[in-house]
């Protein structure tokens, strides 16, 4: 395919379960592949496709991208189950694994052998770290609530690690599956009624699109959350600690180059986090009437003020 100066140029596909405002990956998508030679409006062209939180739209939003003449579909871990659904020829990578290989996108991560590689998101140990560094942050807490999204399997092995690593802090943790308002208003609900000194929180499915009621809430009744990703804490939340955005967004883009270049999915082992970052928002931290301990904003990646 060329552009209307003669020169080539190829189409990618982005897939997204959120709303386009949230994923905090996609921004940064554009200036990493630039960095490889993949300019928009010159040799690329993006086409974005949101699903709104609605799964069942995701199979309908892939066949939109392949009619468009896509040549790879970029997308999080619930997008490219969905988008697996529709086709097994069609290069997919994605920004986000959670246990490939259990979640079926691979044989093996050093030999995926189908149409899928990517980026798994962190291993399940840094759930583990996150309540420590909660506790850290948090030396008082003594219960803390875990909202995950129900239709999310694949997560459990982070959920169990963070389960694990709490109770060895003395913490007693306490999971809510989210699926719906219902869910989330019950999980709430209860969560006040415990007692929750603190909130460690995913970013799928509903939850994402809940987002700002859970921050809401959080600031009314003074329970810290802590996110899976860095984007809520720039909408507000307490703190995040996650793999590092950056550098996931960057082997993204790499596998990408490879993929357009014509190397296949099935040949191109999965990736992994191997940086973290933790962020936090001082502007919560005055709401909720937390003062963070010197020692932890000295280590956070950033500081939002």
């Amino acid at each position: 395919m060329r552009n209307a100066d003669g020169a080539e140029s190829v189409r990618v596909g982005v897939l997204e379960t959120g709303i386009g405002a949230n994923p905090v990956w996609l921004p940064q998508l554009v200036p990493a592949l630039r960095e490889l030679g993949w300019v928009q409006g010159r040799n690329l062209t993006l086409e974005s496709r949101f699903a709104e939180g609605r799964r069942a739209e995701l199979p309908k939003l892939t066949s939109e991208l392949i009619q468009l003449g896509v040549q790879v579909i970029v997308g999080d871990h619930y997008a490219i189950k969905g988008a697996q659904a529709v086709t097994r020829t069609m290069p997919l990578v994605v920004t986000n694994a959670l246990t490939p290989v259990q979640a079926g996108f691979a044989k093996s991560l050093a030999r995926p052998g189908g149409n899928i590689t990517g980026v798994q998101w962190g291993d399940p140990t840094f759930s583990a770290k996150s309540m420590q560094i909660l506790k850290e942050t948090l030396p008082e807490i003594k219960r803390v609530g875990a909202l995950y999204a129900s239709q999310a399997p694949e997560e459990a092995p982070y959920r169990d690690a963070a389960k694990a690593a709490a109770n060895a802090l003395g913490l007693s943790f306490h999971a809510f599956l989210v699926g719906n308002q219902e869910d989330l208003e019950a999980a709430l609900a209860t969560a006040k009624d415990l007692k929750i000194d603190a909130f460690r929180i995913g970013g799928s499915g509903y939850l994402a699109l809940a987002e700002a009621r859970i921050i809401s809430f959080s600031v009314a009744n003074k329970i810290p959350t802590s996110y899976t990703g860095s984007g809520a804490v720039k909408r507000g939340a307490f703190m995040s600690y996650s793999p590092d955005l950056a550098e996931m967004v960057s082997r993204v883009a790499a596998l990408v180059d490879k993929i357009l270049k014509g190397a296949k999915p099935a040949d191109l082992p999965f990736e992994y986090s191997t940086r973290y970052e933790l962020v936090i928002n001082l502007k919560a931290a005055k709401q909720l009437g937390i003062t963070v301990p010197q020692g932890v904003l000295l280590r956070a990646d950033r500081v939002i003020e």
